[in-house]
């Protein structure tokens, strides 16, 4: 007959039974041994930190060890009657109560009323709260009471992986135990333990990356390897297969193409993640750990791109488009891409999404010039063509998004007035150039290029693209801050 713990998961097989068994944190379990030994236990604990790291467990072993029979310095028997009962979850006396289905003030209030009554069969009664910050205010607060003035019978522990939202006043009448994450070679080692005993072919470097992608919660690392053992030889592969995680050659290539200015082989591999369907906040986290191996190991000029990556995995959680998000932070961060081309009508909604795999433009030097401007009049651009062109790139280096605007148009420039002509198909780039906010920054760019320069004039093959008379005088008397006197039939002003 199969055995029913045969049918648990790992993580729940494998669970610690003595505060010896409990991993990466061992002056806490130390403290905690030398009280119960010693018998020097307070009334109230609270065990904090992140999931996966043994609260739970911490708080099982000591409710087994208060009311031990045959105490080992400290550890919990597990065999006498008392601690098997606790074991099997039929001791009346250790009760543990979800925080978050029953946070309400009324079930405290049945709490407040149960801890009178004396233990059943142990020496004390253990009530074990988890997720203890889930409770109401008003819970928080029918529970201080007992908290400050509990029957000598009561042990509570609390577990919480968000202490800063427990009360104050709830804390200072408690013990607090923070748990530290785990570390990955800890980890690793408890992985390469269990597979062995399990008969799962681990494969080095796989555990040592379950461990690493874990971020110091055993049980998600237990989690990972229950779900793998069972198709045979766990390998990186494996690992990489089953978390989404891109290969450690693609990661390098990525950091290549950033600390070479290559936007083309950036915007491709991005390209790549967003067609297979994976994760680009996961692949930024991996190129930003990637990098900072790479920085310890010598490479100290991908500091600044290791910073961007991480700064740019924050704002994807506010971006409406993950994708759009990165490719316009690369591009700024590299510069344009040499495949270029005028939007497409069916992407002008997604301003900054230049195409990937189109073929490639003709070099710039060999393009004809969208300024014209008399020669006399223009700044020196240097070898990267006209002002207008170098206007454009100055804008890709700052604002993507305005130079996606810009990119389809051309100019012309002649007494002041620089003329900026979108075509037909790009009403939306016109649109957008007309916000004011908008126009005015491309407005001041435009004063670093050409000199002098009265003020930037919009227009769009799809509409008016001339100005009147009139038009051009107000644009004018704007630009110089005048005003426009008419002259009426009978000569007066």
């Amino acid at each position: 007959m199969t055995d029913p713990t045969d049918r648990l998961s790992l993580y729940r097989r494998f669970r610690p039974q003595r505060f010896g068994e409990i991993v990466g944190q061992d002056l806490l379990v130390a403290t905690l041994r030398r009280a119960v030994a010693g018998g020097k236990l307070t009334h109230a604990y609270l065990l904090s930190g992140q999931r996966g790291v043994g609260k739970t467990s911490v708080a099982r072993i000591l409710a087994r060890a208060v009311n031990c029979l045959a105490l080992e310095d400290g550890e919990p028997c597990n065999r006498c009657a008392s601690c098997c009962r606790i074991l099997a979850g039929q001791s009346l006396d250790v009760v543990e109560i979800d925080g978050a289905s029953n946070r309400g003030v009324d079930q405290i209030r049945r709490l407040r009323e149960e801890v009178a009554y004396v233990p059943a069969g142990s020496q004390r009664k253990v009530y074990i709260i988890d997720e203890v910050h889930m409770l109401t205010g008003e819970a928080f607060n029918a529970l201080l009471k007992t908290l400050e003035e509990p029957p000598p019978h009561i042990l509570f522990i609390f577990a919480t992986t968000e202490p800063h939202k427990v009360p104050a006043t709830v804390i200072s009448r408690c013990q607090a135990f923070e748990f530290q994450p785990i570390g990955e070679s800890a980890i690793a080692r408890v992985l390469h333990t269990i597979a062995q005993a399990e008969g799962i072919a681990l494969a080095p470097t796989a555990a040592d990356l379950i461990a690493r992608r874990s971020r110091g919660a055993l049980r998600d690392a237990l989690v990972v390897l229950d779900q793998l053992g069972h198709a045979g030889e766990v390998t990186e592969e494996a690992v990489v297969e089953l978390l989404g995680l891109p290969p450690l050659s693609q990661v390098d290539g990525f950091l290549d193409a950033l600390a070479g200015r290559d936007a083309d082989g950036a915007l491709a591999i991005v390209a790549d993640l967003s067609a297979r369907g994976r994760d680009l906040a996961l692949f930024l986290e991996e190129a930003a750990s990637q990098a900072r191996d790479r920085i310890i190991s010598g490479q100290s000029t991908l500091l600044p791109i290791a910073q961007r990556l991480i700064e740019l995995r924050g704002e994807l959680g506010r971006a409406f488009s993950r994708r759009l998000h990165v490719e316009l932070a690369l591009v700024a961060l590299c510069g344009p891409p040499q495949k270029r081309e005028p939007l497409a009508p069916s992407v002008q909604t997604e301003v900054a999404a230049l195409p990937l795999d189109t073929p490639p433009a003709a070099p710039p030097q060999e393009q004809p010039p969208r300024a014209t401007a008399p020669a006399s009049e223009a700044k020196p651009t240097g070898p990267q063509g006209t002002a207008w062109e170098a206007m454009i790139e100055a804008v890709f280096a700052e604002r993507v998004s305005v130079a996606a605007f810009l990119y389809p148009a051309e100019a012309t420039w002649a007494d002041g007035l620089l003329t900026i002509r979108l075509p037909a198909d790009c009403g939306y780039h016109y649109e957008s150039l007309r916000d004011p906010a908008v126009h005015g920054y491309v407005e001041a760019v435009a004063h670093r290029f050409f000199d002098p320069l009265l003020t930037v004039q919009l227009a769009w093959a799809g509409g008016n693209q001339k100005p009147t008379l009139e038009e051009g005088a107000r644009i004018l008397a704007e630009a110089l801050e005048g005003t426009i006197l008419r002259e009426g039939n009978n000569g007066n002003r």
